[in-house]
């Protein structure tokens, strides 16, 4: 799956992103150990697995040269602030670009934010113009922000019934029906993320 030379710059990435953010550093592991996961289920190619294990690491790599002012920010972002966000995915990918092992994964990278309805940024593509390999990686990363700020949210709260990753379906299910994310590939994700959050196989 990972080629020669792989586990050294994903570990050199990992601590880039640690030493400018614990949690962007630890969030890349969590989308790594999830999306190796999700690709076994889908039974993916070796290939698409090191290209989703890149993805994890590469794809927020724009985000050091934002201020933890906007990055952190607890409320609500305004107009300029959203506008430095959505910079990100093209620095991302400026950065793979500069060097050749991550050169391949920089058009992934760049269009990571992109959606099938062409309301994603920075290219507004649509449809088949987004990989398959990144829209699996989407549905991944956004479950991972949805559930990790409810549980940051929740951990003092007592616990029901509903289980803490049901606001991800949620959200992604408004995203696909609004025509942002592919029907097919959401159900299994769906299907996946019960048995993933529940200990299943």
């Amino acid at each position: 799956m990972l080629h020669s030379g792989d586990t050294e710059i994903l570990n050199f990435l990992e601590q880039i992103q640690l030493a400018r953010n614990v949690t962007a550093g630890l969030r890349c592991y969590r989308l790594r150990t999830m999306c190796l996961h999700f690709g076994r289920w889908l039974k993916l190619t070796p290939e698409q697995m090191r290209q989703l294990i890149f993805l994890s690491y590469c794809h927020g790599l724009g985000k050091i040269g934002i201020p933890d002012a906007i990055l952190l920010k607890p409320g609500t972002l305004s107009d300029q602030e959203w506008a430095k966000i959505r910079e990100y995915p093209e620095v991302s990918a400026l950065m793979c670009s500069q060097l050749p092992i991550l050169k391949e994964f920089a058009p992934l990278v760049r269009s990571h934010q992109e959606r099938l309805n062409g309301t994603g940024y920075p290219d507004g593509l649509t449809k088949e113009k987004i990989p398959y390999i990144v829209q699996v990686f989407q549905l991944v990363n956004v479950a991972d922000a949805i559930i990790s700020k409810r549980l940051h949210r929740s951990r003092n709260a007592p616990s029901g019934d509903r289980p803490y990753w049901a606001q991800a379906v949620e959200e992604i299910t408004k995203e696909m029906q609004a025509g942002a994310r592919d029907p097919e590939l959401c159900e299994k994700f769906f299907r996946f993320l019960e048995l993933y959050y529940r200990g299943g196989s």
